[in-house]
Formats: structure tokens, sequence, C-alpha cells
């Protein structure tokens, strides 16, 4: 934003530049750089406080050009999940990849197929293995979805309504790796719908990762004994030492 700002004349390059040197140094530091006393209200006003105090009241007034709480705070949040999103997208993906290797491995591996867990039609291990790995790659789909609605900027759209400044919207949200920008500046700084897409999609993804990890449970167990956990994945009782119980952590 204070680029752009620079960019289009306007507040000059030199207060731009110790702006930015202001807000490095902040990185360096982190939160524990920051003045955070009641009175600065929230993180936002005490970085805006660090940045006048590095530079000038003057230079560090011209921070908040052209920007408000409202869209730089709407706009942490998108750049947060968008980042989260794709550490759990990464994670799903190591998933699929381990299933699908593990399912080329028991392509002749009978195993019986359950329904109200009793034994009902024989099928191989890794078509029971495929099932999850569907079940995964729509979860994939879901997120990249979700990170497509959360992927648009809101900078720009100030408190509510714009600003009279000439700024370029496109320019920061380009600079931020965003797609394109919120268009309407009301729903920019209002909306939150993104992040409960967002919350959907992993709250399905959770729930196939539970079944997942029921049925390595199930299949632990002595009535099925279908699988060998790893030593690392389980643990045994205080008191019964034939247990074998599944433990993560």
């Amino acid at each position: 934003h204070t680029i752009m700002l620079a960019e289009r004349r306007i507040i000059e390059g030199s207060d731009a530049a110790a702006i930015l040197q202001a807000l490095y140094k902040l990185h360096e530091h982190g939160v524990s750089g920051l003045d955070l006393r009641p009175e600065l209200e929230d993180i936002y006003m005490a970085v805006e406080d660090f940045v006048a105090k590095a530079t000038s009241e003057e230079v560090g007034g011209k921070f908040n050009t052209a920007k408000s709480r409202n869209d730089q705070v709407a706009t942490a949040i998108r750049l947060t999940l968008r980042k989260n999103l794709l550490d759990v997208e990464e994670r799903l993906l190591e998933l699929v990849n381990a299933l699908i290797a593990l399912s080329e491995k028991n392509t002749d591996t009978i195993m019986p197929g359950y329904t109200h867990l009793q034994v009902a039609q024989p099928t191989t291990f890794a078509h029971h293995l495929a099932a999850h790995t569907f079940a995964f790659l729509r979860d994939v789909e879901r997120i990249e979805q979700a990170y497509d609605v959360t992927n648009s900027c809101p900078m720009g759209a100030c408190a509510l309504a714009g600003t009279s400044f000439p700024i370029d919207r496109v320019r920061v949200a380009h600079m931020l790796g965003f797609k394109h920008i919120d268009e309407n500046s009301m729903d920019a700084v209002s909306s939150r719908d993104f992040a409960l897409q967002a919350m959907s999609a992993l709250a399905i993804a959770m729930a196939n990762l539970s079944r997942l990890a029921e049925e390595l449970v199930l299949w632990s167990s002595a009535e099925f004994n279908l699988i060998e956990l790893p030593e690392e994945f389980a643990a045994t009782s205080s008191i019964m030492p034939q247990k074998k119980n599944p433990v993560v952590g």
C-alpha cells in the first residue's frame, strides 16, 4: 500500500522509504517490538504508533493515508486464511499420494468388506483405500474453491465507501498476490462468507479424516486384526501389558 502511494505520488518517495524501513524493523522485532498499551485500542493502532515513533509524527501520520483499520484487517484475514488453506491442501495431497502408493502395492490383497460391522462382500485393500482417496480429492477441490473466493483483495475499500485519493487498488492486489480486487467497497470490509466457506471445507475434510482414523483404530483391534500399528503410533496400558492402544502425540 505504501509503495502504491509513492508510485501514485500521493506521498513523497522519501516518506514512503522511511515508513517501509520502520515496517521492516518491526518485522524483525515482531509483536514484542510494539507498545501494546490499552489506550492504543488494538494492534492496528500500535503499528501506527510504532511507525510514528520510528520516523516522525508527520511521516508516521502518512502511514494511514487512504486505508482504514477495516480494509486492512479484512486483508490480513484473507492473507492468513489463504496461506493456511494452501498448507492444508499440501498435507491432504501428501496423504492422497501415500494412499495411492499403498493402493498400488495392494491391488491383489483380498480383505472383507463390511456393512453394519458385519462381513458382507470380499473386496481388496486397494479398493477400500481408493474410497478414502476420492473423498480426500473432493476435499482438495473444496479447499481450492474456498481459496479462490478468499483470493480477492479488500485494500482500498477503507472504512466502507472508499477514498477520494487516486489510489491503484489493482496494483496493491497484485503486490499482495491476490487474483483480483473486491469490486464493492462495502462488501469488501463487511463480508466474512469466504471464511465460512473455508470452515465448511475444512469441517468436511476433518470428517473424512475422522472416518479413516476410526477405521484404522478398529482394524488394529484384536477383534479385527487387519493391520498392525507402528510402535510410534501406539502405547501400552499402565496396568495391562497385553494392550497396544492407538495413540498419536
